[in-house]
Parts: structure tokens; sequence; C-alpha cells
């Protein structure tokens, strides 16, 4: 706020930056392109988001499907204020927006923002792999967005497991999918 044409331009390298990043991954074999964003609400409102943020996701996207590359974004912790921007993006998938209860949106939020042209890599909350929650909840909630995003998900913890995490909790999500995928 103090520099804005210092600001201005960071971005205007940055971009150019990136630019030259994209004609090097243009080329290459890679199919999955991750921005390694880790976009939150709390240090990126929306007002920068579509300032700063939304116009690169555009242009890079862009440059990215050409080739035919699947492109996606960490997105996580708050979300919610940036959500509606999702499809905007051109990103064909955002990783690990937190649903509740670790993170600011439902599940139905994140569905309505991303309808079927948007995957979701990840989507469990990681608090519920923690033994202070209910197996139940665990169980709900990856039921629920295997049915939610059947066919445009790619299933994992959102954002990571804590340290007092259970790793049999993983086991247990892969019980699920296991008897998901006998149904289908």
């Amino acid at each position: 706020m103090d520099m804005p044409d210092v600001c201005e331009e960071y971005f205007k390298i940055k971009s150019q930056n990136h630019d030259r990043f994209i004609k090097m991954i243009e080329t290459s074999k890679f199919e999955w392109i991750n921005f390694g964003d880790n976009v939150h609400c709390a240090t990126l409102p929306p007002s920068l988001f579509e300032q700063y943020v939304l116009p690169e996701y555009q242009h890079r996207n862009e440059l990215l499907h050409k080739q035919g590359q699947f492109t996606f974004a960490h997105w996580d912790g708050d979300t919610k204020a940036i959500l509606k921007y999702a499809k905007e993006t051109g990103l064909d998938g955002i990783e690990a927006v937190t649903p509740k209860p670790q993170g600011d949106v439902t599940l139905e939020e994140i569905k309505e923002a991303f309808g079927d042209d948007v995957y979701l890599v990840d989507g469990i909350a990681a608090l519920l792999f923690d033994e202070m929650y209910p197996i139940e909840m665990l169980k709900e909630q990856t039921e629920q967005i295997i049915d939610m995003f059947a066919g445009q998900l790619i299933l994992g913890i959102s954002d990571e497991m804590s340290s007092t995490g259970n790793i049999d909790r993983i086991k247990y999500v892969g019980e699920i999918v296991d008897r998901h995928n006998a149904r289908c």
C-alpha cells in the first residue's frame, strides 16, 4: 500500500518469470502441473485475488491447456471468500480446499463453486484423522465427498494429517473407497 509502483513492478516481473517456466513446461512430457500456491483468504483477500492471481491463473491455464496439461493449485484453510472464482481460474482442479470442521466451507459450497468443471483434489478435512473426532464423522465426510464429486475427484487429505493423526484411519478411508469402487 505504501509503494504501489514497486508492487506493480514486482508482479510484472514475477509474471514474466512464470512465463519462462511455462515455456519450459509446455514442451515437457509433464501431464499434471501444480502451481505450488498456498492460497488462503487470511493472506489473500478477494480484491487482491482478482487483481493479481485470477488473471495469472487464466493466462497460465490458457497456455498449458494448449498442450493438454492438467493444472491445479493448492487452496487451503479459509477459502470461502474466493471459492466463487474457482471456475473462472481455468484450473482443472483445486487441491486441499478444506471443508468444515477444519476450514470455513461446506462440501455443498465447494460443489456449488466447482460444479462439474473443476476437480476436487483431496477433500477430507485433516482433523478427522485425529481421534478427538469420532470415526463416524470421517466416514460420513468421505462418503459424502465420493458421492458429491464422483467423476471429478482425486480423494485425499485436505491439507496434511497432523502428527496426532491415526494412520489406521487412512486404511479405513481406503476401505470406504474399495467398497465404493466395488459398487461401480
